[in-house]
């Protein structure tokens, strides 16, 4: 290749590197013509010939063919699928309409493709290359670039090629953008391709080509006789266009016209079809009257290349000209013979793609072909897909009822693919064509969705109020569903009238719905109670959501399906739960004859072949759907209640179900709520890697808003390490873009602690006083970090500053009956006392069995100061010494050096303590080695563990390999005497 030496160098460096075992992937980019697929064939060239090329090209005809690219390129590996862990096994057949599991998880397919591709990868080095991404199927591209993002240890490279600006973008790896060639390498190119130009028209074509590699070859290629010889006319080769793609196109549709008519006719089948398949263009070429004959001119113009039983365009670019070159009716033509050869159910899917393009006035039987093919892609998983057809479908219908429908279906869709602006829009035309009641419940549900993620929650919460009010009546199931989720959203709001509203609402239907529903019903009040400031009433309320001593309804889901996406590759808005608030119950309520599958937990499609739609989202309808929401709210009682036992157990429980059931996406979601639990109990190290696995994921999945509220939680993680800048990195990504109602204050509440530890009280007090009197001033770690703003106060010597606040806190603290809680409202009244009342506070704060070790350890840090302040060294010491302890254990290194800074001006020179074995050991982990360690201990291999983790089984080979000797051990069975604590 010419002029392409550091392009090239970077790929033959990434195939070097999957061959020694470390996998990486990369996105080229560049305009139509820049050269990337000629990359892409020097890519497979070098890879040489111990290694197996994969390869799939994005075809524009089959965008909207579920996994159409994605069969395409897993053909060579087949004969590995039954090998597949049966979740991922199964999620793969259904993705290829092979199974009936229900709607598979579109990111379990893409894990089931990195262990197909792992596997295959074992026998030799795989290179897989994936052309015109821009035009791979949505479902495709998900699953491929989920792998793509969890390569590590594999012997594999992916190379995608996509052109610069289309859509959609292949995020989360790494890029090489294409540029045009220097002049000296378009001389070469010129020189070796089309020899013979005078220097003036050599310098003709390159003013021309704008460094395009396409370009250059068309142009020179296309010179008359005089023109090669230099007797050029004053006019451009080309009528002017604002890009090179233009100018080619505008002159390959010149070359086009040229042709016979039959030829032309021909390459319009060719391209209205563009799957390449011979037979399939020449039988419907003959209701034109072309046949083989008429292929000769084409292939001479070397516009086309024919082998076997296949026809290649030489360049999408010609494709396009062939297409665009023609005049509509001919056009609409060639898509009506097409659709009338292709017969038979395997060819439905494109059938209805043919007639949507061969019909410009409405059509009933075509618009319902089309909700067909929007039902099929929506139960293999395809949103993105289902979404396109039910707004065709809704386009060629005339009638108003059925037009809303689809404009439902569209918007649930484009809801569960994560592709926002375009399900409000089908919203908003939906509603103000729909009727009936439980249609608009639908439609509000997605609008408040949408709402809720790119705005204000407020609004969103007064959506579903008055969407449940419209269908209490006639469907109070779906209407408990709806409320359920508008609490989520006005308490997040601190909208205390809606939330009173809601519970009424939700009260007044507790005949109608399920009887395990009635501690959903008891917490929704208890909420409003709380945000209204008598936590006395709420907190009994709330924990009557807690399960009589059993997590089975957390781990009561559907077998066989997956998370159809919360918010993926976007957050698609609905409101999940965190230790602020419960989450939505369901955005989608259901729709008549079945459940409303939510896109948390991608149940099977309700009749109406309306998708998945929202994560977290859980359904108040079936027996299943209740324990659902149950369960959720379970999660969120005990951590209102400080409950911290309870709130991991339970959390620990979801997370357990979700690897259990293969619910890629969902389970960040309840990774987050287990960190945070782990978090608030003091368990730092274990709530770093649930963090840490849920943000990989979240970002492996494009789940925005989970990012958005794990950044909240690790932000509180950093300040207790110390990490400052990174603490206020993670903090401004939870809460600068979302005017801290995202973030759930918990980014907030993060960088007052990293003031407070840093001796920046003033900032500190400034910083809670403004979230206290915000709309967030109820939530859990708003709360909970009450009693830093009484610290700095104190510390300011301003304590009549938190007297208001600290009653507050002190109202909760009695109401939630917690030993924790009184301790530190113990602490609190040491800090605010007159000084000969203060120890007394400081002895009761210091109960036994209080919980919470990091409080703990910052009450003896405080009452240790205060004995030092009072001379009493030797029981400061005492004080600051088992501080000192507990600091290093939990990795509070900041505290921890504020312990030994006050043990030095005691005078007492105490050893430094060290961690445990155990916190030893596990401080010597990454977050994914931990978690890897933890499984294998329990005697599971390395395909088990991969299947639980989300990774393959190289990859937890690799984890393996470089814990054995951090943690002194050579094999798995001498980890069962290392004490990792629990797996998972």
């Amino acid at each position: 290749m010419i002029g392409r030496n550091a392009e090239i160098a970077v790929l033959s460096r990434m195939i070097a590197e999957s061959r020694a075992g470390q996998g990486n992937a990369v996105a080229l980019y560049g305009v139509a013509g820049i050269g990337k697929s000629a990359l892409l064939e020097e890519a497979a060239g070098r890879a040489g010939e111990h290694a197996l090329v994969l390869r799939a090209t994005g075809v524009e005809a089959e965008a909207e063919l579920p996994y159409a690219a994605l069969h395409l390129l897993l053909r060579p590996a087949r004969h590995l699928i039954d090998r597949l862990p049966d979740g991922q096994r199964a999620a793969l057949r259904g993705a290829f309409g092979e199974g009936h599991a229900g709607v598979p998880d579109r990111f379990l397919v893409g894990l089931a493709v990195l262990t197909l591709l792992a596997d295959l990868a074992e026998e030799r080095p795989l290179l897989c290359l994936v052309d015109d991404a821009h035009w791979l199927d949505r479902a495709s591209l998900d699953a491929l670039t989920f792998a793509a993002r969890r390569l590590a240890a594999e012997r594999i490279t992916m190379i995608f090629a996509g052109r610069d600006g289309a859509e959609p973008a292949i995020g989360g790896i790494a890029d090489l953008r294409i540029s045009g060639l220097a002049r000296s390498d378009c001389e070469r190119l010129l020189a070796g391709s089309a020899g013979g130009l005078t220097p003036e028209a050599r310098d003709r074509v390159i003013e021309e080509a704008e460094g395009n590699p396409l370009a250059l070859l068309h142009f020179a290629g296309i010179l008359t006789p005089e023109q090669r010889a230099g007797h050029l006319a004053p006019l451009p080769l080309l009528p002017p266009e604002p890009s090179m793609a233009g100018r080619l196109e505008q002159s390959l549709r010149a070359t086009i016209r040229r042709l016979p008519e039959r030829a032309r006719l021909l390459l319009l089948v060719a391209a209205a079809d563009g799957s390449g398949s011979l037979r399939l263009v020449l039988r419907a070429a003959q209701a034109f009257g072309a046949g083989p004959e008429d292929l000769e001119p084409a292939e001479h113009a070397a516009l086309i290349d024919v082998s076997g039983d296949r026809l290649r365009f030489r360049h999408p670019l010609v494709k396009a000209a062939a297409y665009h070159e023609a005049p509509l009716a001919r056009r609409t033509a060639a898509h009506r013979a097409l659709a009338g050869v292709l017969v038979g159910e395997e060819h439905a899917d494109r059938r209805a793609w043919q007639l949507s393009a061969a019909t410009l006035e409405p059509d009933e039987h075509t618009s319902a072909v089309l909700a067909a093919a929007g039902e099929r892609a929506a139960g293999r998983g395809s949103n993105a897909s289902a979404a396109t057809a039910y707004e065709r479908a809704a386009q060629l219908t005339v009638d108003r009822e059925r037009r809303a429908r689809w404009l439902a279906a569209a918007a649930e869709s484009a809801l569960g693919a994560g592709q926002l602006p375009r399900a409000a829009a089908a919203a908003d035309r939906g509603r103000r064509l729909a009727a009936d009641p439980l249609l608009l419940a639908r439609l509000a549900s997605v609008r408040a969705a949408v709402e809720a993620e790119q705005g204000d929650p407020a609004p969103a919460a007064h959506l579903l109020i008055a969407a449940a009010e419209g269908i209490v009546r006639i469907a109070p199931a779906q209407a408990a569903s709806l409320l359920a989720t508008a609490a989520g959203e006005a308490w997040f709001a601190g909208d205390r009238g809606a939330l009173r509203r809601i519970a009424d609402l939700l009260e007044s239907l507790a005949a109608d719905v399920e009887a395990r529903l009635g501690g959903v019903i008891a917490a929704v009040r208890g909420m409003e109670r709380v945000a209204a400031g008598d936590p006395a009433t709420g907190l009994p309320l709330l924990r009557a959501a807690l399960p009589p001593g059993d997590t089975t309804l957390l781990t009561d889901l559907p077998r066989g399906t997956g998370s159809g996406d919360p918010r993926l590759p976007a957050d698609s808005g609905a409101r999940p739960m965190t230790a602020e608030g419960p989450p939505a119950a369901d955005t989608l309520p259901a729709a008549p004859g079945g459940e409303r599958p939510a896109a948390g937990d991608a149940r099977q499609a309700a009749p109406s072949g309306a998708p998945p739609a929202a994560d977290g989202a859980l359904v108040v309808v079936s027996g299943g759907g209740s324990d659902r929401v149950a369960g959720t709210y379970a999660v969120f009682g005990a951590l209102m209640t400080g409950d911290d036992d309870a709130a991991c157990e339970l959390a620990a429980a979801r997370v357990a179900a979700c690897r259990a059931h293969g619910l890629v996406g969902a389970l960040p979601h309840a990774l987050q709520l287990l960190t945070q639990a782990q978090i608030l109990s003091g368990r730092h190290a274990e709530a770093a890697a649930s963090g840490a696995e849920a943000w990989q994921i979240a970002r492996d999945t494009g789940q925005e808003g989970r990012l958005r509220h794990l950044h909240g939680i690790l932000a509180r993680l950093a300040a207790i390490r110390g990490e400052d800048d990174e603490c206020r990195r993670l903090a401004h990504q939870a809460e600068g873009s979302a005017r801290e109602r995202n973030g759930s204050g918990w980014g907030g509440c993060a960088l007052t602690l990293l003031d407070l530890v840093r001796a920046r009280y003033d900032a500190a007090a400034e910083r809670m006083a403004g979230i206290l009197d915000g709309p967030l001033g109820h939530t859990v770690i708003v709360t909970f970090a009450i009693a830093d703003y009484v610290e700095a106060c104190a510390r300011l010597d301003q304590p009549a500053r938190a007297a208001a606040a600290f009653a507050r806190y002190d109202a909760w603290a009695q109401a939630s009956g917690r030993p924790w809680a009184a301790a530190v409202a113990h602490r609190c009244r040491a800090l605010l006392a007159p000084r000969q009342r203060a120890e007394a506070h400081f002895e009761a704060a210091l109960a036994p069995q209080a919980g919470r070790p990091f409080e703990q350890a910052r009450t003896r840090l405080l009452y240790g100061e205060w004995l030092r302040r009072a001379r009493r060294r030797a029981d400061a010491g005492t004080q600051l010494r088992a501080a000192l302890h507990g600091f290093v254990e939990l990795g509070a290194e900041p505290w921890a050096e504020r312990a030994r800074t006050e043990l030095a001006a005691t005078g007492v020179h105490a050893a430094e303590p060290g961690q445990s074995a155990a916190g030893a050991a596990l401080g010597t982990l990454t977050s994914q080695e931990l978690q890897v360690v933890r499984l294998a201990a329990t005697g599971a291999t390395n395909r088990q563990i991969g299947a639980q983790l989300f990774l393959s089984p190289r990859t937890v080979g690799f984890h393996l390999y470089k814990a054995y000797p951090k943690l002194g051990v050579s094999s798995r069975a001498e980890l069962a005497g290392i004490d990792l604590g629990p797996p998972g």
